[in-house]
């Protein structure tokens, strides 16, 4: 009796399972794409990625998505529409079709038992993996909770995150401007503030902090720019001060009073400036070339006592600097605030020295509190700019290349309007860049509660 109600059992599941594929396979086609979160369409990734999980946001009590490459697939079922992705067969779904497309495609199941198929999300693996690692600080998106903050390593490979170092070793003081030499985690910077003020300077297994202010400049050394011969750092010197409104959307603003130009040299433990770097202009964000010759930076008018903040714009310039014989070259404007209307800030020169990535504002230089702040590309060897395609109508700012100048990431706050969040594009050689996606995570409902930036 037992043997046959086994027999039983089995014929009814085979027949279960036959008449479930049969349903997917007789679903109705909805003529659109589904609705998933986040946004993992037409992107491209690197072959290195974490597994992209998402949620679908289509109604039904049931959802399978179908993950394909042109050899492999695997299909992901769930209640609750989270898909998350097996690691094993994720890795090797998108090893297997490097340099191709792969499909992400939904069935959902209504609840009379109906299915329904979506038309597939299309994407592509580029043949260039990404830099294994990114680091990041995170911090209260709310001023008066900025206390608890510290510096992180995420693996995109996979979902870890370890701390690097968090200000709760250091009586909660501010830390900042993190900064490595040609992405090389054995040469890295931060500054820490108030009570442990000073610069963090590691350099393979050395750790050294140094007190960089001297009498003849106006502070400490602010916004780092390492050379690539690993022992000298560009530094600004800064009066920075911050306004804070009720209004919104630019509830927070940082500018400066007064800023010039140094250099470190970290050998020596020597400051040096020159004339045509600290002038009564404010020279901030230096950003050198990989060449480590030519050197960018921002540059604005005198501060006065009552400039009108919203009217302070900065140019792009340029100079040189031998580190050699410690001399300056010449400064000229690359690109000014008058041609664009626009302030411009943060530049950074891709690693093959091809291409100047900046932000442009409104006013002023901290674009991540302003909700006009884009990203654009300034093509050094054709000598023309545009705006990049992976904007949003919110701020976008804080862009870093990866080691090969394939990928680079930034901070958006396109999501919500409050929080930074990771995302991350393809670059091409001739500057066009991919459609950007966020930093994947384990849980894709991770980033409806993480308030942090």
């Amino acid at each position: 009796m037992n043997q046959q109600w086994v027999t039983l059992f089995f014929i009814m599941a085979m027949i279960l399972k036959g008449a479930s594929a049969a349903d997917i396979r007789d679903s109705v086609p909805v003529e659109r794409k589904p609705i998933i979160v986040p946004d993992y369409s037409d992107i491209v990734i690197p072959p290195n990625i974490a597994p992209l999980n998402f949620m679908i946001r289509e109604s039904g009590r049931t959802f399978t998505a179908v993950i394909a490459s042109e050899s492999k697939s695997f299909e992901v079922s769930s209640k609750s529409g989270i898909i998350r992705m097996p690691p094993a067969k994720w890795r090797k779904l998108i090893e297997s079709g490097v340099g191709a497309a792969w499909t992400i495609t939904l069935y959902t199941q209504d609840h009379h038992g109906a299915w329904f198929k979506y038309e597939p999300i299309t994407n592509y693996v580029s043949e260039q993996a990404i830099d294994s690692h990114v680091v990041y600080r995170l911090i209260n998106p709310a001023y008066v909770l900025w206390w608890e903050m510290g510096l992180y390593q995420r693996d995109l490979t996979t979902f870890t995150e370890k701390p690097i170092f968090t200000n709760r070793l250091t009586k909660k003081n501010c830390m900042n401007c993190h900064s490595f030499c040609l992405n090389d985690p054995q040469r890295m910077m931060f500054h820490l503030r108030a009570e442990f003020g000073g610069t963090m300077i590691i350099q393979e297994n050395k750790v050294s902090k140094i007190n960089t202010a001297t009498g003849y400049t106006m502070s400490a050394g602010v916004y780092p720019a390492w050379h690539p011969d690993g022992n000298h750092i560009a530094f600004s010197v800064n009066k920075i001060y911050q306004q804070f409104h009720a209004a919104q959307p630019k509830s927070t603003f940082v500018y400066d009073t007064a800023s010039d130009l140094v250099i470190y040299d970290i050998e020596k433990n020597q400051i040096t400036t020159s004339p045509a770097v600290s002038t009564k202009r404010m020279e901030n964000l230096p950003a050198w070339d990989p060449n480590g010759h030519d050197l960018y930076f921002i540059s604005a008018a005198e501060f006065i006592n009552d400039s009108k903040l919203d009217s302070i714009q900065y140019d792009l310039m340029h100079t040189t600097y031998n580190v050699n014989t410690n001399t300056w070259g010449t400064v000229t404007p690359l690109l000014t605030a008058k041609e664009t209307g626009s302030s411009l800030s943060f530049p950074k020169v891709s690693p093959k020295g091809r291409f100047l990535m900046f932000t442009m504002n409104d006013y002023g230089y901290f674009g991540i509190y302003t909700p006009g702040s884009d990203l654009w590309l300034y093509d050094l060897q054709q000598k023309n700019y545009a705006k990049l395609a992976v904007n949003s109508n919110l701020s976008d700012s804080y862009h870093s290349w990866s080691s090969d100048g394939q990928w680079f990431v930034f901070a958006s706050k396109r999501d919500d309007g409050l929080c930074s969040r990771l995302y991350f594009s393809c670059i091409d050689e001739n500057g066009r860049a991919s459609k950007p996606f966020l930093l994947p995570q384990k849980d894709p409902r991770f980033y409806d509660t993480f308030l942090l930036n």
